[in-house]
């Protein structure tokens, strides 16, 4: 029987972690690209629309812990079904986006700190370097990836907390820019908090964890709850901060690292090169992590049907496959995507999947004690910011590609579920 190790700091802390730090750093221009002042609010929204999301995590959580988190909720809820296995399928792609986006991001901030006509050379290699590197820490085993990640987390938050703290009270901190005066129309607005939903998405990592965690009824209504609540008290800062020193047309220039741009505003070189190896470090534990877990799904899918057997092969104690399947995507995603349909595609993955959870609650609530009208409404909410993400999207003729790629995130999982079902009836 698995022992219960996780208190609510432990617990919290992988909620946090999970959440708070490649996220922001990765997202926060792409936001302000969108919605401009009103980009406090798309990260409102982004919240809202997560807390909605968590309720079913934890009731799902407490009534089916386990080390398979998503996918053991889909499976309870839909069987061994397509549906089931394509959700589950769309869980490990969005994974692969996800981890592609912090793997640009983290190339990007690492790139500027080289000069002007060497930073396309810089850009590709660093992602291509750290996709490696971290596929190959995971793969030495999950006693390193805890240490390193711990390391990780600590960094990343420090240097989170100077950015707010310095730049609050550094002087020229103009507020105006976030006035109902700079604001855009609603449908931006909700399009700027879905395109960075994956600055939410973090919370997740808590199931995988569930069957660790001691007095489960307490500690993750607690910490699915206070994670996203403090990842978007924390963002609120953030965001202030950036704009409160950053002009829109500063913003625009200096899109993909725009927190390091905003620090050089109030803190000089010094801080903008701070920033940048911040942001190094926020990425490359989001990718840490990342890999971690996404690498786990494989293994859990191949236990229940969804993928082959070979994917629950053991070699000196691991499973490689899954981790070779999720770097290899990941690195094809990184080079041949740009950072906005990257983080499209993830967070319409991670949407999309969300919705579902709600709706395997909706029918498990008997089970769960769930209230179902909750769960569905959480559900609809998922697929309706989802639905006004895309229709901006496609109303922007450079915004097509984005497009392409959540139509294909959505429709490769059930093709591929679908062959593989025919193919393993055939054997």
């Amino acid at each position: 029987m698995q022992s219960r190790s996780l208190g609510l700091i432990g617990t919290m802390s992988i909620g946090i972690g999970g959440i708070v730090g490649g996220g922001i750093f990765a997202t926060l221009g792409l936001a302000g690209e969108q919605a401009r002042g009103a980009t406090t609010i798309s990260f409102l929204i982004g919240c809202l629309v997560a807390l909605c999301t968590a309720y079913s995590y934890v009731k799902l959580s407490i009534a089916y812990p386990s080390k398979g988190g998503t996918v053991t909720f889909l499976n309870e809820a839909f069987g061994e079904s397509l549906l089931a296995g394509s959700c589950n399928t769309m869980l490990v792609a969005s994974y692969v986006a996800l981890i592609a986006v912090y793997a640009s991001a983290f190339a990007t901030y690492g790139a500027i700190l080289f000069p002007a006509e060497t930073r396309p050379f810089w850009q590709s290699a660093l992602a291509n370097v750290i996709l490696v590197s971290l596929a190959f820490v995971n793969f030495l085993g999950p006693g390193l990836v805890d240490r390193s990640e711990g390391l990780f987390n600590v960094g990343k938050l420090g240097i989170l907390a100077l950015f707010v703290l310095v730049g609050l009270f550094a002087g020229d901190l103009d507020l105006a820019r976030l006035g109902p005066a700079n604001w855009v129309g609603p449908a931006d607005i909700v399009a700027g908090g879905m395109l960075v939903f994956i600055s939410y998405e973090g919370f997740e990592l808590i199931a995988n964890a569930s069957d660790r965690v001691k007095n489960r009824e307490v500690t993750l209504p607690r910490a699915y709850y206070g994670s996203v609540l403090g990842a978007m008290v924390f963002y609120i800062f953030i965001i202030v901060v950036a704009f409160g020193h950053l002009s829109f047309e500063q913003l625009a220039a200096a899109r993909d690292y725009s927190l390091a741009a905003a620090a050089r505003e109030f803190m000089g070189e010094t801080g903008f090169v701070i920033l940048a190896l911040g942001a190094m470090l926020a990425t490359a534990s989001a990718v840490n992590s990342d890999f971690f877990g996404a690498s786990k799904l494989p293994v859990a899918m191949a236990e229940e049907g969804e993928f082959p057997r070979r994917y629950d092969r053991e070699v000196w104690g691991r499973h490689p496959m899954g981790l070779a399947l999720i770097s290899v995507l990941a690195l094809l995603s990184v080079n041949m995507l740009n950072l906005h349909a990257l983080s499209a595609a993830a967070s319409a993955g991670f949407l999309m999947v969300f919705a579902m959870v709600n709706f395997a609650n909706a029918k498990l609530a008997v089970k769960t004690g769930s209230k179902r009208w909750l769960c569905v409404v959480a559900g609809v909410l998922c697929l309706t910011a989802l639905a006004i993400m895309i229709v901006q999207m496609a109303r922007d003729p450079d915004h097509g590609a984005e497009v392409w790629c959540i139509v294909a995130l959505a429709v490769a999982p059930f093709c591929y579920q679908m062959v593989y079902r025919r193919l393993k009836q055939k054997r």
